[in-house]
């Protein structure tokens, strides 16, 4: 019985050793440029426990995004926002909060900062391979989030403005975490401006104007 659990607990053990080489080697180079030889030489084990453990090099990449993207936001966190007692303002400042690098928060830490940073180069690179990701998302989180701006803007999940409030407030947002693909040095502008609490209230204030003007000038 000891054996089994200890088999269990060092497959588990290796299992999470290859996401994170695997996680390691797509910061540097892209998940496109990186071997199923190197994540294994990488985690110290063999070449068959990328299949052993996920079925195959994409089954790995799949479940790489899933814990990165559960590292920037869970769906247990959106739908506890959704279906909370908040008012739809408040449900909205949780959001906010949980994804800006807020001062209150105190930044993101490394490891969260490199998800984010991973997620939207993987995004950007056109693969078919991030496409069940994406169609994953669209069906458990993106709901809730729908629900979270529906609510706020009062209108129902198929009307075109929410969509339109819903992407453009995102927008800005995504690209703060664009910042580390900018061809310039960390120390110049917009580097610094992006790690300014300042910037993060900015964004925040911006974000609230445009929603209560799509509430405002819209006819429903």
């Amino acid at each position: 019985m000891k054996t089994d659990t200890k088999q269990r607990e060092d497959g588990r053990a290796t299992r999470e050793k290859l996401l994170d080489c695997a996680e390691q080697l797509t910061a540097k180079k892209g998940f496109a440029s990186v071997t199923s030889k190197e994540i294994c030489q990488m985690a110290g084990t063999n070449l068959a426990a990328v299949n052993y453990h996920f079925g195959s090099r994409e089954g790995l990449y799949e479940e790489m995004l899933y814990r990165l993207h559960n590292r920037i936001i869970s769906e247990t966190a959106l739908q506890e926002i959704a279906q909370s007692d908040r008012t739809p303002r408040e449900k909205l400042e949780t959001f906010f909060h949980l994804i800006l690098w807020s001062a209150e928060r105190g930044g993101r830490s490394a490891l969260d900062t490199r998800a984010i940073q991973i997620w939207m180069h993987e995004a950007l690179s056109n693969s078919e391979a991030f496409l069940p990701i994406l169609r994953h998302l669209a069906t458990t989180k993106f709901p809730w989030l729908r629900q979270i701006f529906a609510e706020y803007l009062g209108r129902t999940p198929d009307d075109p403005v929410l969509y339109s409030g819903l992407f453009s407030t995102m927008a800005p947002i995504l690209l703060m975490n664009l910042k580390e693909f900018f061809p310039i040095r960390k120390e110049e502008t917009p580097h610094r401006i992006f790690s300014d609490p300042t910037f993060h209230q900015a964004v925040h204030a911006f974000a609230f104007a445009g929603l209560d003007a799509l509430k405002k000038t819209v006819a429903l």
